[in-house]
């Protein structure tokens, strides 16, 4: 088991890869900004997610329902627009940022068996378009819960008897 510095030593590098996915080439800043507000958002959210992991996730019996996942997306989504709007771009994050973010932090939580099974995935371009949909959504400009749903809905179909998450994992390791 990990002592306290080695837990932190490697959160600290789960953000690292949890931030590059989530915002590398997704422009969410505004022209210029300052890099000590970059990290002040930076810092602002680890912990609200940390938070919330520890509040909702943790608990590696009870895996979190789908409906309570997205809404927890959302009021990540709206903490930070209220938040941070005076730096991000048009003023808010988009949600498929958000989903991305969260979900991939869970992700690397349950795959170091810190938390149980996510309820999702993090969808991302190969993700997406591993699921050969018609007109596949940019994950970087979503911002419709409906969208969401549609990517949900998709994946599980084609996760058959494996969740959304093993499914994932599955098409991440193929590619």
């Amino acid at each position: 088991m990990a002592n306290k510095q080695q837990t932190e030593f490697l959160n600290k590098e789960v953000w690292i890869l949890t931030f590059g996915g989530a915002f590398q080439r997704a422009g969410i800043y505004i022209y210029n900004v300052d890099i000590s507000k970059k990290a002040e958002f930076r810092a602002a959210i680890r912990n609200k997610v940390n938070t919330i992991v520890q509040n909702k996730y943790k608990d590696k019996i009870t895996i979190v329902s789908s409906d309570a996942h997205m809404k927890t997306l959302l009021e990540v989504k709206e903490w930070i627009d209220e938040n941070y709007s005076l730096i991000l771009t048009n003023g808010e994050i988009k949600f498929g940022i958000v989903q991305k973010l969260v979900n991939l932090f869970l992700k690397y939580q349950w795959c170091m068996g810190l938390v149980g099974m996510p309820p999702h995935c993090p969808f991302d371009r190969i993700v997406i378009s591993k699921m050969k949909l018609r007109n596949p959504p940019s994950w970087t400009k979503m911002n419709s819960i409906e969208t969401y749903k549609m990517l949900i809905d998709s994946a599980s179909a084609l996760a058959g008897n494996k969740t959304i998450a093993e499914w994932e994992l599955d098409v991440f390791a193929r590619r």
